[in-house]
């Protein structure tokens, strides 16, 4: 996959007629319907900037459903960052659907966004997002080979944005690969890979989000991470309507994987894979991680809680539901907080072990079931996972990681985390990725393999992909269970683990999924006995504009799909009518 990416594009910049001239067919190479097909830096004669431009240059009488599709194996080098429009939602998309980690085809790796090195100087790649933004079936990273590295891949300019990423890998970055900024946005990451992120000099920095304003939706589900230095996900104190973190995996990560106040209302972390997380040692001193610690100084866990006195005024409940994960960590990192004693690190001598589910205060306030009834403890494990092919991740870069975390507890420390490459070493290949992924993260212990809700295998189900296709057929069914258990202050592996694919006992409509969505979302409901059932669209008038279900339907899950591509933007409402059963719900199309 790898392609010669020029260290200068000066003769590019000098043609007899200037790029500004150019029109949007000289960066496209097919127009398929609603898809433009945009050049690679091949079919550019080793000119950056195709995907900038296309984007560009493409805003009149820009259709709904416009796709931007990349080429299998293309490179995308970006000279200025490409940003979307504030009044529809820009769609970059890779041709292979293939999931990353199963993917073994070398003509069919992902294409890869990155940075450039030009005349005008070093750009190091980022997608702006005006509006909402979908990325699929790509390699991203804010980088460029000369080995600059941007601060972040993406964050939001604007309120209420909804920013995708499915089947993306990612590489490299400053400080994260998504930002948040403005407040009630959402953000989607399924079946991603995050590996090497490194780069800043900060025990902090190197994960995948950080933000500074309220969130209306955060899932991350069926992502595998490696190899990174700093804090995974910063939730900080700013509140999200909700958080869901399914099916991942966790492994060789320095920092905290949730830097979390504790003041989060509505979370749910499930049938994750942790594997030498959490790693970095704490010495309950106000002077390290300053605003990014425990608000007691406590070592924070992978699950942190705080006694909220404002929540708790307003009575707002506190759900938080953490089971069927695995946690487990090589008997070699055990002893990290011991050499940072021992070396009187910053002259301290109180490093303690992050290496945790949970600290002390947030432990009691689990068990306080009296005033903390949301707060769920389900099953969890700790079993060394056999994975398949590991390569060194076990052996070297365990030394490397551990290295690493104890050295960057001094605060003048300047170290960063090597680089895991297996293929591609070097600064010249410093924008590419080794490919294919040369892990296999599948496992074969028994109690793992059926361990997760509805006895599926835990962590990113795409490691194992019978299994995968059939959670897919249940996910809604088992996301159900989670938000009953999470709201009940149940848990699904004690009570409903043999129960997700039965037939429910209750006529329920769900909310629809996504939303907002641009142009299609699924309306999921379901029904205790069949009946005669209809499933009906309706306009902001009350006007019907759609029937989904019409006929019989038997009792049982059922989910339907909603192609609005041909509708405007805005409010609707779709009412389920089965027997004596009606209900109706919201659901914003914005395209």
């Amino acid at each position: 996959m790898k392609k010669l990416l020029p260290l200068l594009v000066l003769f590019v910049l000098i043609q007899i007629a200037p790029v500004f001239s150019q029109t949007l067919n000289d960066f496209i190479s097919a127009t398929r319907g609603d898809t433009l097909v945009v050049k690679t830096q091949d079919e550019m004669s080793g000119a950056a900037n195709s995907l900038y431009q296309v984007i560009r240059l493409d805003s009149i009488n820009v259709p709904a459903g416009r796709v931007y599709l990349l080429k299998a194996g293309g490179t995308y080098p970006v000279q200025n960052n490409p940003n979307g429009y504030a009044n529809r939602t820009t769609v970059i998309m890779g041709s292979d659907p293939t999931p990353l980690v199963n993917n073994k085809s070398a003509v069919n790796a992902p294409p890869l966004i990155c940075g450039n090195v030009g005349a005008t100087g070093t750009n190091m790649a980022g997608l702006g997002s005006s509006g909402n933004l979908i990325v699929r079936n790509c390699a991203l990273t804010p980088t460029a080979n000369d080995g600059s590295e941007n601060w972040l891949f993406t964050g939001t300019s604007t309120a209420n944005q909804r920013i995708e990423f499915d089947n993306c890998l990612f590489e490299h970055t400053r400080w994260v690969m998504v930002g948040a900024f403005n407040a009630n946005c959402s953000y989607f990451l399924r079946n991603c890979y995050f590996v090497n992120l490194n780069g800043q000099p900060c025990r902090r920095n190197g994960g995948v989000y950080d933000g500074f304003a309220t969130l209306d939706t955060f899932l991350v589900e069926n992502t595998t991470h490696v190899m990174s230095q700093g804090m995974m996900y910063k939730w900080r104190n700013y509140t999200a309507n909700r958080i869901i973190v399914n099916h991942n995996t966790f492994v060789n990560n320095a920092g905290i994987q949730f830097m979390d106040l504790g003041t989060q209302v509505n979370v749910s972390y499930t049938n994750n894979m942790f594997v030498n997380s959490n790693v970095q040692p704490y010495p309950g001193i106000k002077t390290i991680d300053d605003g990014e610690q425990d608000l007691d100084w406590q070592p924070m866990g992978l699950v942190n809680v705080y006694p909220d006195s404002a929540l708790e005024a307003k009575k707002t409940p506190r759900k938080f539901l953490v089971e069927g994960n695995n946690l487990w960590w090589d008997t070699g990192l055990l002893n990290a907080a011991d050499t940072c004693n021992t070396l009187k690190v910053d002259g301290k001598t109180g490093w303690q072990s992050q290496m945790i589910l949970m600290n002390t205060r947030t432990k009691s306030m689990f068990d306080n079931n009296t005033k903390y009834p949301y707060l769920t403890e389900g099953k969890q494990y700790n079993e060394k996972p056999t994975f398949t092919d590991p390569k060194d991740l076990f052996t070297a870069q365990l030394v490397a990681l551990k290295k690493f975390a104890i050295a960057t507890v001094d605060t003048g420390s300047t170290a960063v985390l090597p680089d895991w490459r297996l293929v591609y070493k070097g600064a010249g290949n410093y924008v590419y990725y080794d490919w294919p992924i040369p892990v296999n993260l599948a496992y074969s212990n028994a109690t793992l393999m059926e361990g997760a809700t509805g006895k599926y295998p835990i962590g990113d189900l795409n490691w194992f992909p019978t299994q995968k296709t059939a959670w897919l057929a249940q996910r809604t069914a088992e996301y159900t269970a989670i938000q009953s258990a999470l709201d009940n202050g149940k848990t699904t592996i004690a009570t409903a683990v043999e129960n997700v694919s039965a037939v429910p006992v209750q006529f329920q409509l769900d909310q629809n999924y996504p939303n907002p969505f641009n142009p299609s979302t699924t309306i999921s409901f379901s029904l205790a006995k069949s009946a005669n059932t209809t499933l009906k669209v309706f306009n902001v008038l009350g006007r019907e504009v759609a029937t989904l279900v019409n006929g019989y339907t038997t009792a049982g899950l059922h989910d339907v799909h909603f192609d609005a591509a041909q509708f405007a933007s805005g409010v609707y409402f779709y009412t389920l009518t089965s027997g004596n059963f009606t209900q109706t719900k919201k659901m914003v199309l914005v395209k």
